[in-house]
């Protein structure tokens, strides 16, 4: 027997009022943050995993944090490898907001939704989390439509992405976290680089640069995907050319005093060898 034709569980009217109502909600009690499409450089099409990814896009919208007394997940684990963060954090984010702001980007794997992979800063904590699952039907068609998305996040764990977002609070993370060489430059040379410019060796990229200091011609550089020798030029996007005199240090980055990553490294020199710059990488 078919349903009752004098009430209709979809009117359109009520379906705007309706959306209107959960909009207006987010935006009061809701938080600013910003949403981070991937985009994927190179695809390992084997096991369908990202080798290289970037983000360039950040869209600043609203969304509702789910956990109002702290973050889910693990917590603050101490483990031989140090101290790991297993943060987890649910957003809620409007449709209408999703297809006005952020569908139109063209690096999303699918306009429809948001993505697995793409990431969230949240500027009050200042975490970024990764999307691990979006669930698009809770609540369930309440007056016949759904009108946000759920995405289940964990905490971002940088594995030598490339951020250029233009927000310094958000690439500060590729600064800190990237591994850096620090190269002594022949005083031969011509020009200066600038920070994030891009360096090339013989028309190969070997990274960007995190400082320059002209009077004692010393250079950091990060993102370095080759193997970099004495004697090679590093030309800068801007003219800057300079010979590498000698290799001061390899895969240097920040101390974290609660995980000692400085020290493991330090240690670990002693019995291993880590004169290749990207022993697990890429060969190019």
């Amino acid at each position: 027997m078919a349903t009752n034709v004098f009430f209709n569980h979809a009117v359109s009217t009520e379906q705007h009022l309706y959306e209107d109502l959960v909009v207006e909600s987010l935006r009061i009690y809701g938080h600013e943050t910003y949403y981070l499409p991937r985009e994927v450089v190179e695809e390992d099409t084997i096991l369908g995993e990202d080798v290289q990814s970037t983000f360039g896009d950040a869209y600043s919208v609203e969304m509702y944090l789910e956990n109002t007394d702290a973050f889910e997940g693990e917590g603050d684990l101490f483990s031989k490898f140090g101290v790991q963060v297993k943060d987890q954090a649910t957003f809620v984010i409007s449709l209408r907001t999703w297809e006005r702001f952020i569908s139109l980007d063209s690096n999303l794997a699918t306009s429809l939704r948001p993505n697995e992979g793409d990431l969230i800063y949240f500027p009050m904590s200042g975490s970024i989390f990764e999307i691990k699952f979006v669930e698009h039907e809770n609540p369930f068609y309440q007056v016949g439509k759904l009108f946000v998305f759920k995405m289940q996040c964990e905490l971002y764990e940088y594995s030598g992405e490339d951020f250029d977002t233009g927000i310094d609070t958000i690439d500060i993370v590729e600064d800190q976290q990237a591994y850096q060489i620090v190269l002594n430059m022949d005083s031969t040379g011509t020009g200066n680089y600038t920070p994030n410019e891009n360096l090339t060796r013989d028309g190969i990229a070997v990274g960007e640069v995190v400082s320059w200091t002209p009077s004692s011609h010393k250079l950091a550089l990060k993102d370095n995907t080759t193997t970099l020798l004495v004697g090679d030029t590093i030309v800068g996007a801007n003219g800057a050319s300079y010979d590498i005199s000698s290799i001061v240090d390899v895969l240097s980055f920040d101390n974290d005093g609660n995980a000692q990553n400085k020290v493991f490294e330090d240690d670990a020199d002693n019995y291993l060898d880590f004169s290749e710059t990207n022993p697990f990488g890429e060969v190019t």
